[in-house]
């Protein structure tokens, strides 16, 4: 599915649209919210690693714990992190989710995402700091798309490593940026979303093609 051809317009990319005003509102609500409000919303919303281990342990309810892996996905560290992401995720979802298929775009972009926290929480499993971001879930859109849409004299692997070494660098640098004390972008999720895609991108793909 390397030369896969462009999508047909009749075929919306919903999903994106959807994941895109979900963060948009999330967004605005923390900006209305006060700055005691926020910090509580990025803490008890955002990846804290050391919740996921304490939650290994029986120490702290495990279902909260685990729903930091998806909620973080919906918190930005700013106006500047938000439009990076949703720019990102537009730009490709708008050619991905009508060639995938809605159901598969939106399995791609969770489970890369869920790589991501979990990559996370290996690196740092004791961090108490909050790390936020969907950039994990669009690594994975990322390598997807260089795997699928390929067009080179390069193989699909080496220009999807090309883009997510770009990708990465990108996010290094707004994090550098724009993560404080309270909060960090999630850069170890980026790596984990990025081999999610990878695994994912061809199982998916082909799925695509017998629906």
């Amino acid at each position: 599915m390397t030369d896969a051809a462009a999508p047909e317009a009749d075929h919306p990319a919903t999903v994106m649209r959807v994941l895109v005003v979900m963060n948009a509102i999330v967004a605005i609500l923390m900006g209305l919210a006060g700055s005691n409000a926020r910090e509580m919303l990025l803490f008890w919303g955002g990846l804290v690693p050391a919740r996921l281990t304490l939650a290994m342990d029986g120490v702290v309810p495990a279902f909260s714990a685990a729903a930091t892996l998806l909620g973080h996905m919906f918190l930005h560290g700013g106006a500047a992190h938000l439009v990076m992401n949703m720019v990102m995720l537009i730009a490709i979802g708008r050619i991905l989710e009508p060639v995938l298929g809605s159901r598969r775009f939106l399995a791609l972009y969770v489970l890369s995402g869920l790589a991501g926290g979990l990559a996370e929480w290996a690196w740092s499993p004791m961090s108490t700091v909050p790390a936020v971001g969907a950039s994990g879930a669009i690594s994975g859109l990322v390598a997807a798309q260089a795997m699928l849409f390929g067009r080179s004299q390069r193989s699909p692997l080496e220009q999807a490593l090309g883009l997510g070494t770009a990708w990465v660098v990108l996010q290094v640098a707004a994090g550098a940026a724009l993560a404080g004390p309270d909060m960090r972008i999630a850069i170890m999720a980026h790596i984990g979303g990025f081999v999610a895609g990878l695994a994912l991108a061809l199982p998916l793909g082909r799925g695509a093609e017998r629906g």
